[in-house]
């Protein structure tokens, strides 16, 4: 019985989209990317600097902290911005 449920289970998920790069050969400037690879990316990135924004609030609300500890997880999040904007610019430039 249980088998019956996994076999059924597996068969409602759907095919996972393809996550693809696309080097052509015509020179290094024309690197593209499909829609589903810069969806995925930037989906995993907004998350990951949701937690860092979360972290450093929760490090500043810590007493004993080293300020510089605070300062570099700032930064570091702020970097993450920057890539996350290279990111939307891709899918702009794509018309994606």
């Amino acid at each position: 019985m249980q088998n019956q449920l996994d076999l059924s289970s597996a068969e409602d998920k759907k095919k996972p989209r393809k996550l693809e790069m696309r080097l052509p050969t015509t020179g290094p400037d024309n690197v593209s990317f499909s829609a589903p690879f810069l969806d995925n990316t930037l989906q995993k990135m907004l998350s990951l600097q949701n937690r860092m924004l979360k972290s450093t609030a929760d490090l500043a609300k810590t007493e004993g902290v080293d300020e510089k500890v605070i300062r570099e997880q700032a930064a570091q999040s702020a970097e993450l911005s920057r890539i996350i904007a290279l990111i939307c610019a891709e899918k702009a430039r794509q018309g994606a």
